[in-house]
């Protein structure tokens, strides 16, 4: 059985241990559960202690139970929940106790080996109304070497599509023994996605709670989660025309630190932080770029995060999206085209099928390869285009009067600076035209600065910024900073930071009361 991994000096896990028991009441025999889902959660205090304070405040209020969820077992993570009134629960251990929900799991899995082939037939598979497959495909892709599902029939599909079934299975009968009114998740995507909507059919409502914030999640009529790019189109579609001039400026002085790496997460600044920024000149010289030609940049995703966080087009996964683009950008000569690799795309284990193998599979002489040592703030030096699927360099290229052709629904989609083909043939076409694309008008360039203003300065309710919430939040991005990129897929460095946050926990609980803090309370305001 997997060991859940909870990286700890267990001296200091225990005094938050002795620190916390008998201080959280249990409403035991209650009939309603708060389930907290960390199923796709590494076990960093700083993340996790959010999500168990939230929980513990909807639990006060309607007097209920709670459960965490977690794949493996970890006797020291069970002490810790259970410190604080919190039942332990292992998904592992609840499927292997289901022996029903293996034997369905078994059948459901060899239905859709024959009758789905590939990933597109995935996609369509759904149980109990909820769309697994898609769930299913974004979750292989995240958690093995993959970067696009041709087949179904390997080890890697099987095993994955198996075990997520055995585990939906087994969920819904829990469920179905200990009732959800509520669910606390952490994603809106992979696996999380079709556990909230199990969540939702079975009558719980699920909130995303982090050490920054939180939102409630919703799903549309699909059982599809709808992913904060179109939630946020929504705010800003109300909230654009009273940005002021005054902000405007403010958005120039934001994508200025942006280019120069001074601001954002650390993974998003490693598209700029201490790289060099090329002229136009230097393209030409150094690549052999046509300068009498238009340029376009093809800014490549990285192919295995949240695949479907732009929803789901007429490309399979951002792979397929990308190769298909080169196969078009070979036929079009009259344009420079520069593939634009993702920065943080060894975080996400793009090793095998990767870029650097599709470029060299389809490059021509006008296609160009961006090295990583070359910053992408030289793209304003020489684009005409930037293609994305929507991607925040639509957004930032667009400020400065750069184009974007997006195929999927981002957050700055419909703002009227972008090009947005809905279909391929579309998409194809609008490629074709590149030659005489034009850079946007006064008008345009001002509505991009709008809206990247607010996607940088806006903030609602839902965020947590009280005392205790800046010392959490201080100490997680001091782990995210110090903690190495290529380290971002594994536990390596959270050990220390553990035992530093934990120790921050035991002495602000010497001073203060976690009930009185805000990941609590607005727990206790997140149900009527």
């Amino acid at each position: 059985m997997k060991h859940e991994d909870f990286p700890i000096d267990i001296n200091i896990a225990k005094e938050f241990i002795k620190e916390n028991t008998g201080k959280w009441p249990v409403n035991s025999g209650s009939g309603k559960y708060v389930y907290i889902n960390m199923s796709m959660v590494r076990m960093q205090m700083a993340w996790v202690m959010p999500k168990l304070l939230y929980a513990k405040g909807v639990a006060e209020k309607r007097g209920a139970e709670c459960i965490a969820l977690t794949w493996g077992e970890n006797e020291l993570l069970s002490e810790v929940f259970e410190s604080m009134g919190i039942k332990h629960v292992s998904l592992e251990r609840m499927n292997r106790k289901n022996l029903l929900a293996l034997l369905r799991s078994g059948f459901k899995t060899l239905g859709i080996l024959i009758k789905c082939g590939d990933g597109e037939k995935l996609k369509k598979i759904k149980l109990w109304g909820i769309p697994v497959g898609l769930s299913m495909y974004e979750d292989i892709l995240r958690t093995s070497t993959m970067s696009t599902i041709r087949s179904l029939r390997n080890k890697t599909c099987i095993k994955k599509i198996f075990h997520l079934l055995w585990m939906m299975y087994a969920l819904k009968d829990y469920i179905k023994k200990y009732p959800a009114f509520f669910n606390i998740a952490d994603d809106l995507a992979y696996h999380e996605w079709m556990q909230t909507a199990l969540f939702k059919i079975s009558g719980a409502k699920s909130h995303n709670v982090s050490v920054v914030g939180m939102e409630e999640i919703l799903l549309d009529d699909k059982l599809h989660t709808v992913r904060r790019g179109t939630i946020r189109h929504e705010v800003y579609e109300k909230l654009i025309g009273s940005v002021t001039d005054e902000q405007i400026a403010i958005a120039d002085e934001t994508l200025a630190k942006r280019f120069a790496g001074l601001n954002g997460r650390d993974i998003d600044r490693q598209a700029f932080a201490g790289k060099k920024v090329l002229s136009k000149e230097d393209f030409v010289n150094k690549f052999g770029i046509n300068p009498s030609k238009k340029t376009a940049v093809i800014m490549a995703h990285t192919f295995t995060d949240a695949v479907f966080n732009y929803g789901v087009s007429f490309y399979k996964d951002y792979y397929d999206w990308l190769e298909r683009t080169l196969k078009i950008a070979r036929e079009i000569t009259d344009v420079n085209f520069i593939l634009k690799p993702h920065p943080t795309r060894a975080a996400y284990h793009e090793d095998s099928d990767s870029i650097e193998m599709m470029y060299e599979r389809l490059k021509a002489d006008h296609i160009f390869l961006l090295p990583d040592d070359v910053s992408a703030e030289s793209i304003k030096n020489i684009a005409d285009a930037v293609i994305t699927i929507g991607g925040n360099a639509g957004a930032e290229f667009a400020c400065l009067g750069v184009p974007a052709i997006i195929t999927g629904n981002p957050y700055y989609k419909g703002f009227g600076f972008t090009l947005e083909p809905r279909t391929e043939k579309d998409y194809k076409a609008c490629l074709q035209k590149l030659s005489k694309i034009k850079r946007l008008t006064e008008e345009q360039i001002k509505n991009a600065k709008k809206v990247f203003y607010l996607n940088t300065n806006y903030v609602d309710d839902t965020r947590f910024s009280d005392e205790f919430a800046k010392l959490l939040q201080g100490e997680y991005k001091k782990m995210q900073d110090e903690m190495n990129v290529k380290y971002f897929e594994s536990n390596k460095g959270t050990k220390d930071y553990n035992d530093i946050i934990l120790k921050c926990i035991i002495e602000y609980e010497k001073t203060h009361n976690l009930t009185d803090c805000e990941f609590y309370q607005k727990g206790t305001n997140a149900v009527s």
